[in-house]
């Protein structure tokens, strides 16, 4: 009788570690895809906010470097942009675009604003528009508070960057991310450029720039 009801015991009992292995199986299949999705996705954002993070920095290196000239060219800026290339590392930096233009500030032509025009721009990269020498921009390029002081100028730093996640599991297709700074010149009213006209200043010390 005892051999009996010990073999009962066993026997249900491998039954029960049976059917909880079975349960626990089932839970595990149904967790998975979602702790997999948690753990691309956590990698796939932290990736991204670090590629986001690098194309700040570019923007506010290029923006850093020139505004601590008095005088460029078209060869000193591309050694600006390769410098400030290094901070996308291990990005690629083939794929970044980057601008950099000088504004000069002053009297309105019409209306109270004073007004914003190109006196260079140097572009790496094939941006989607171009900026003119003489082109008057608009108050959402260059805000109204960065417009008071008439004579001076600003420096305009920008980066695009096509970003695509290394596994897009979760963050699927292509980010464009972006990034705009401005800084004024440390060492002079306006930066020079001699590849431009004008020398990449205004005619008049506190006149708008030109193509003329």
């Amino acid at each position: 009788m005892m051999i009996a009801r010990t073999s009962s015991l066993l026997t249900r009992a491998k039954a029960r570690f049976a059917d909880e292995r079975g349960v626990a199986a089932v839970e595990f299949a149904l967790l998975l895809p979602v702790m997999l999705t948690m753990y691309l996705g956590s990698v796939e954002v932290s990736q991204g906010l670090s590629a986001d993070r690098k194309v700040v920095l570019l923007a506010r290196t290029l923006g850093d470097l020139t505004t601590q000239k008095s005088a460029v060219s078209t060869s000193t800026m591309d050694t600006v942009s390769a410098a400030g290339s290094v901070v996308l590392s291990p990005l690629k930096v083939n794929v970044a675009l980057m601008r950099v233009t000088s504004v000069a500030i002053s009297a309105p032509s019409s209306g109270v604003v004073n007004d914003a025009t190109v006196c260079w721009t140097y572009v790496k990269g094939t941006w989607p528009t171009a900026f003119a020498v003489g082109e008057k921009l608009d108050v959402t390029t260059v805000p109204t508070t960065l417009r008071t002081d008439i004579g001076s100028s600003v420096v305009l730093a920008e980066v695009q960057y096509p970003y695509k996640p290394v596994i897009g599991y979760v963050v699927t297709g292509q980010l464009q991310l972006k990034e705009r700074i401005f800084m004024r010149p440390r060492v002079s009213s306006y930066i020079t450029n001699s590849d431009v006209i004008n020398s990449g200043q205004p005619k008049t010390a506190s006149g708008p720039c030109t193509n003329s």
